[in-house]
């Protein structure tokens, strides 16, 4: 914009344009009096008045809610194993610790607050009242007739009966003895190893993965796998030799004092042999970031990162080692190319080591047992999908070596079925249509398994969870926390006859009861106190219900509204968003801090709506909406949820609708304001540190939520071309041998025709099978290569393909305000993604705004601050007509 106004022909060109002394002159009088006249017009305009309501906004800040929230849920300490536990308690009063005896039906103080304020203030030569003691945990002593605590670095101990309390010496926190002491730090480096064992890679003094007899150890060593006894720790037997970074086992950061690291061996329960998992990422692809904001010179940060159909992905081997022998012995479990490998467990002895595989596809999987005596693999258990991927969850046994519980979702639902330990089914423990995903306890004498479940109440939002106990024959099926809210319920030890029953909801206070084996109420414990934060002129948010856009499918969400909220106004409507797949952006739970909450504060409703495709609470239809079509499947759902919600509420106005997320949220917005038709319907995205390529970001999650396809490759001819595959066999198929897996088909066909990143097992690799099976070792210690008989193996040439449809392929639709940030330390979502989208927005000749956060990664950390009020002042100044862009400041909000 230029500075001259009104009629006048005269421009800066045409000044320019005459290099006479006399004209420059004259140019230069006629450039001053313009400026002049320019600054006197501005000072005569009055000032642009600011709508959106900052000073609301700025006053429910974090900082000012949390001073008026308590405790909002009891968490019960068992006291030695019984049924009796103690809890602390924070209210408007202070806090206050309660004992709770279930079959007496009382509650009471577990100790005098105010004669425990006394001692303390008096052995501690520090005034305590009864409303700030500053006690954190007590331990009970083994007769229960003391506790102790810990203030400082002085234990205490307070008897009981007679209310007395004394010191007991200062803490050692070195001493694993004593668990009431405060834990010490905590160091080490992630291992080789993947996580499933006894813990990640961790260096310091835990770096002993022990025996269950105590009597020997393993450990990793600059990539190396070491094995010790307790009793020759100076002796220690080096497994292998060929370890190396991208192929190891671990090793301690380089300015480590302690070299030797922990490792996720699992150890056989007789402890005569662990197994290990050992990664080999050698073959992927780096991936590269630039620290600009390093000194003295910017930093290359290279990463191996493996992408969506890539050739070469992570790989797994499985290792057993006997410690009679002293041998690790490499377990031949390939099937499937780049399968994954999970859930490696022993059974009751180190005779049968079990583990689950599953392709890359994600769409076959089978629970395998190794018969150590014999060196055979067979297969027990299998599950496959055409449409969508195979989740998983742990095996667990009913008794050691006994029947045990295997979770399907091949009915539809996520449900748990009896097998016996051979693979023959016995019975499904539930049938009715709803989801269980989690077993809580097994009582294997009485027969009951109490289980975590979604859905199957009716009139509530089928995401609230609740606890189960049914008879593992599918019997007495049993509701134990009964209400409309989402529950947290904790079982008692032993017996399992009681439930701590915590539960809430975005719109209802939370509350905890003590619940009988029933699911009766014995007696109510807390209800949150909300009093001080209500008189602040704080207000909870509401739910709601609307369809989906096939009308019939019911989708759930939560409303936040401005305190000030005037029902005669017209409001923006703005969504926070994540499509999914493996969750969802609604709260179901009470916080009163919420982004989305002080959002609203400005003069927005701010919603959140589900969507099929979103939540694997669900059906697995519904978790599975978006497979083959990750980008656009959630955007018609949200679009029909604003509309129904727009014609329910007169105050909704639905020409102004605005969208914003983040990672999987962020690439939806972009999409919602690229993708016809509703890139007319939303007006306003803010899109932070989205995947608007999947086609670049994590290998595993685009192959899981998108699907992959697996062809057969062309082949080479003998005279060196290319032969074209037959248009059978193409896809993949679970392959048994006859005389192991007779049982098994049957057992598949009785049962009718999980979810963790894991990491590959390459089966086609000869060259680097012969390369890893090399004889290794130090003394005793060697590696050999497996000699197992594998049943079922398949083979052949196939390729994987996959392409998810990305944001710069819609880039040219842009018809609203779009602003894109991330990161440019992102080893998560690589920014590469958005980059690629800023050039196709570039190209199309497209208006837009983009925020690079220097030095951050896919979280923002101490910029988050500066972009929650960027995000803040995009939608203010595009839904509600506000304008900061004539001040630096982002203080300055212009009112």
């Amino acid at each position: 914009m230029g500075l001259l106004s009104g009629n006048s022909s005269l421009t800066y060109r045409h000044l320019l344009l005459r290099p006479s002394i006399a004209t420059s002159r004259t140019a230069i009088f006629v450039v001053a009096t313009l400026l002049a006249g320019a600054g006197m017009a501005r000072d005569t305009v009055p000032k642009r008045i600011n709508h959106a309501n900052w000073k609301l906004e700025a006053r429910f800040t974090n900082e000012y809610i949390n001073q008026y929230v308590y405790t909002t849920s009891v968490v019960p300490h068992w006291i030695n194993e019984t049924e009796t536990f103690w809890y602390s308690w924070k209210d408007s009063n202070g806090l206050k610790f309660y004992r709770v005896d279930p079959r007496a039906r009382s509650k009471k103080p577990l100790f005098d607050p105010a004669r425990m304020a006394t001692q303390l203030s008096e052995l501690v030569h520090r005034p305590y009242d009864s409303t700030n003691l500053p006690i954190q945990t007590v331990t009970f002593t083994k007769d229960g007739k003391s506790i102790r605590f810990v203030v400082d670095t002085v234990r205490y101990e307070y008897e009981l009966a007679t209310g007395t309390l004394k010191s007991v010496g200062k803490v050692n926190p070195d001493d694993p003895a004593e668990d009431d002491a405060p834990p010490p730090p905590r160091f080490g480096n992630r291992g080789g190893g993947r996580q499933g064992g006894r813990g990640a890679g961790a260096a310091g003094t835990n770096f002993r993965t022990l025996s269950p007899d105590k009597k020997a150890y393993v450990y990793a060593q600059d990539e190396n796998l070491y094995y010790a006894e307790v009793s020759a720790e100076d002796k220690p037997v080096q497994l292998t030799k060929d370890g190396e970074k991208n192929y190891g086992y671990g090793a301690a950061a380089p300015n480590a004092r302690e070299k030797r690291i922990r490792v996720n061996a699992t150890w056989s329960p007789d402890s005569k042999a662990f197994s290990i998992e050992r990664s080999d990422t050698r073959k992927v692809k780096d991936l590269y970031l630039v620290n600009s904001l390093a000194m003295p010179r910017p930093e290359l940060v290279t990463y191996k990162y493996s992408m969506p159909g890539d050739v070469d992905v992570r790989q797994t081997e499985l290792y057993v080692f006997h410690r009679d022998t002293k041998q690790l012995q490499r377990m031949k479990v390939e099937k499937w190319k780049d399968q994954q490998l999970f859930n490696v467990h022993w059974l009751e002895t180190s005779d049968h080591l079990r583990f689950v595989r599953r392709d890359r596809l994600q769409r076959h999987l089978e629970l395998c047992d190794i018969d150590m005596k014999i060196n055979l693999v067979k297969p027990i258990l299998t599950e496959e999908t055409e449409s969508g991927f195979i989740g998983t969850q742990p095996v667990r046994y009913i008794k050691p070596g006994g029947d045990m519980l295997w979770w399907s979702e091949r009915s539809g639902w996520g449900r748990y079925y009896v097998y016996t330990n051979d693979g023959k089914l016995k019975s499904q423990v539930t049938s009715e249509p709803f989801r269980t995903d989690s077993i809580v306890e097994i009582d294997a004498d009485k027969g009951f398994v109490w289980l975590q479940g979604n859905g199957r109440e009716q009139d509530q939002n089928p995401t609230y969870t609740h606890l189960y106990r049914a008879k593992l024959d599918g019997s007495e099926l049993t509701l134990l926390d009964k209400g409309d809210a989402d529950h947290s319920s904790l079982l008692s030890p032993k017996t399992h006859s009681y439930v701590i029953d915590n539960c809430s909801r975005v719109d209802m206070a939370p509350t905890s009861s003590l619940r009988d084996e029933q699911g009766k109420v014995v007696m109510n414990l807390e209800r949150a106190d909300l009093s001080r934060l209500m008189s602040t002129g704080w207000k909870m948010p509401a739910t709601f219900t609307v369809k989906a856009e096939d009308g019939v499918t019911d989708i759930y969400g939560a409303m936040w509204k401005p305190f000030d909220f005037d029902p005669d106004k017209k409001y923006p409507i703005i969504l926070n968003v994540y499509p999914g797949p493996q969750t969802e952006s609604v709260n179901t739970t009470f916080s009163a801090n919420t982004g989305t909450q002080r959002l609203a504060q400005l003069g927005f409703i701010v919603v959140q709506i589900g969507n099929r495709g979103g939540n694997p609470k669900r059906s697995k239809a519904y978790d599975t909406f978006g497979y083959f079509n990750l980008r656009d499947y959630g955007l018609a759902d949200k679009k029909a949820g604003v509309e129904q919600l727009a014609a329910k509420y007169p105050w909704i106005d639905s020409d102004r609708v605005g969208i914003f997320g983040h990672s999987g949220g962020g690439f939806m917005t972009a999409a919602a304001m690229l993708l016809p038709p509703f890139n007319d319907f939303f007006k306003v995205g803010v899109s932070s540190s989205g995947n608007h390529d999947n086609n670049i970001y994590n290998q595993n999650w685009s192959e899981q939520y998108h699907g992959l396809k697996e062809v057969a490759a062309a082949a080479k001819s003998a005279s060196g071309g290319a032969t074209q595959p037959d248009d059978e066999g193409t896809d993949s198929e679970i392959g048994v041998s006859d005389d192991a897996d007779a049982s098994l088909a049957q057992s598949y066909q009785d049962a009718i025709m999980l979810d963790r990143m894991l990491v590959p097992l390459q089966s086609d690799d000869p060259q680097g099978r012969q390369r890893r099976g090399q004889t290794n070792g130090t003394g005793t210690g060697q590696t050999q290569n497996s000699t197992t008989t594998q049943t079922g193996a398949t083979s052949g040439d196939k390729k994987f393909e996959i392409h998810v449809p990305t944001n710069a392929e819609i880039a040219a639709n842009l018809k609203g305000k779009l602003l894109l940030v991330h990161g440019d330390m992102d080893d998560n979502v690589h920014y590469a993604g958005t980059y690629r989208l800023i050039d196709a927005l570039i190209r199309a000749n497209k208006r837009f705004d983009f925020m690079l956060m220097p030095g951050k990664p896919h979280g923002y950390g101490d910029l988050q601050p500066y972009f929650t009020e960027m995000l803040y002042e995009y939608f203010c100044e595009h839904l509600i007509g506000d304008d900061y862009r004539s001040s630096a400041d982002m203080k300055d909000k212009g009112n």
